[in-house]
């Protein structure tokens, strides 16, 4: 428009005054938004926590639900228990029996525990007729279903006998079966202590009469089946075994486990507690350890695994070197310190008038020294699979004979650092340890074992003193 008053001038904008312009118009736009979103934030920040805050409580709310009927539900099985249990468990075992057994107790296996409850209608009654001792099981809601052991021996002697009559093997100096029939209740494996300790064992229940069936019969049913046997002998059994498919009746799904051993003392017994490896506890007692396992795998056939050892010994100035590792062990220990007594390679008996000492630097508190007492040891070959494959063991009288407390130290070839790897305990101690005291034969046979490793040198030591207080 031209001339007159109330008319607008027309301004032209060059090219880089326009996108000036929009750019502040953009940045304007988004302060706008920002301020926006900033006084929006609290509020949406509020309804998010009032959306958790609800989800947490019907949660909860559902679990509290669950958790109370759970608990409603265990409670339930123990009120049956307390009802019918022992009462069922009697009757059942006269029935099939003839015998007036006396309940001593029950355990239902349902447990409240607030983390993971478990719900279980299985019921172990603890039963006792003319001081032999067995379990009978029930279920709560279930007439149906009962169990018993009183005829474990007798399974268990004919599992025994085929056994023994397959391989040819002499009569065991311990022996234990376990088995598990097929069609068994899932019942908790570990008998509560406090029946333990009286005597009592719920494992290898049948729900049939044991009339003389042969192994073959029995293995059909069977689905889990283990022997526990030791021998006392000088000679070599377990290498030759050999564990045939065609001699062991599976059913499908079932598998057999053979834990054996040869002992070379009857003090074995007291320190073979480990199924998977043996004990170093055990070394000095064992002559031969041998695990094996006959898994059926239904359509994948059969499937044989298993593990054996046998033990190496060399005494060296009254201490015993032992190792399960395939050397003779006058092969891989190696002496040094004090006299040198090797001829051609191989350790001599012989005294070891060593004077030398180890240290250990304690921190604040000090440090410890040790004069040794012996030689010292090393063994040259490392075990291959991880657990320990030679040991160092100091008999009793010898540690006696010093009159002194006695250590076994350690002394890493690499770093030079020493500890202390095991305290020999006296005679007289061990006679102290109170009979109740737990393991206390394992305790016992185990004083004076340490376990070597490849790189550490080993000597029996007295402490001299302490330094630097």
């Amino acid at each position: 428009m031209e001339g007159g008053q109330g008319q607008i001038e027309r301004i032209d904008f060059t090219g880089k005054q326009r996108k000036a312009l929009l750019w502040q118009a953009e940045v304007s736009g988004m302060e706008k938004w920002k301020r926006r979103g900033i006084r929006r934030r609290p509020c949406l920040r509020r309804k998010a926590g009032a959306i958790e805050v609800l989800a947490l409580a019907v949660l909860l709310a559902g679990c509290s639900r669950e958790r109370t009927e759970t608990r409603r539900e265990i409670a339930r099985i123990q009120e049956a228990a307390e009802s019918v249990a022992e009462e069922r468990a009697a009757a059942y075992i006269f029935e099939k029996y003839g015998m007036e057994a006396a309940a001593e107790g029950h355990w239902v296996q349902a447990y409240d525990d607030f983390f993971a409850p478990y719900v279980s209608t299985n019921v172990i009654v603890f039963m006792e007729y003319r001081g032999r001792k067995f379990c009978v099981g029930i279920d709560v809601d279930d007439e149906a279903v009962l169990w018993d052991n009183y005829q474990r021996e007798e399974i268990e002697e004919v599992f025994q006998d085929y056994f023994a009559e397959l391989y040819k093997l002499p009569a065991p100096y311990r022996a234990k079966t376990e088995f598990r029939m097929e069609n068994a209740p899932d019942y908790i494996a570990a008998t509560p202590a406090e029946w333990r300790e009286r005597g009592y064992d719920h494992g290898s229940m049948a729900d049939f009469y044991f009339q003389g069936q042969t192994a073959e019969e029995l293995l059909a049913q069977v689905s889990h089946l283990e022997f526990y046997d030791a021998w006392l002998s000088t000679e070599e059994l377990l290498e030759p075994l050999s564990f045939r498919d065609e001699d062991w009746a599976l059913c499908e799904g079932g598998w057999i486990e053979w834990n054996l051993r040869v002992y070379g003392s009857p003090e074995a017994e007291y320190v073979d507690q480990s199924a998977d490896h043996p004990d170093i506890a055990g070394f000095p007692y064992f002559r031969e350890w041998r695990r094996a396992c006959l898994k059926d795998r239904g359509a994948e056939g059969r499937e044989l695994s298993g593990e054996f050892w046998e033990f190496h010994s060399i005494q060296v100035d009254g201490i015993w070197f032992i190792t399960r590792l395939p050397f003779e062990a006058e092969d891989i220990i190696c002496i040094s310190g004090g006299e040198q007594l090797m001829e051609e390679g191989h350790p001599m008996e012989g005294e070891h008038p060593s004077m030398e000492e180890w240290s250990i630097d304690r921190g604040s508190a000090g440090i410890q020294t040790y004069r040794l007492v012996s030689g010292v040891y090393e063994v040259t070959e490392g075990s291959p699979d991880g657990s320990c494959a030679t040991v160092m063991h100091v008999p009793q009288e010898l540690a006696d004979s010093y009159g002194e407390s006695l250590y076994i130290l350690s002394r890493s070839r690499e770093t030079g650092k020493v500890e202390v790897r095991a305290s020999i305990a006296s005679q007289e101690e061990l006679d102290a340890l109170p009979e109740d005291e737990f393991n206390r034969d394992y305790k016992i046979y185990f004083n004076g074992t340490c376990g070597m490793s490849a790189g550490y040198q080993y000597a029996m030591a007295e402490r001299i003193g302490e330094e630097g207080k």
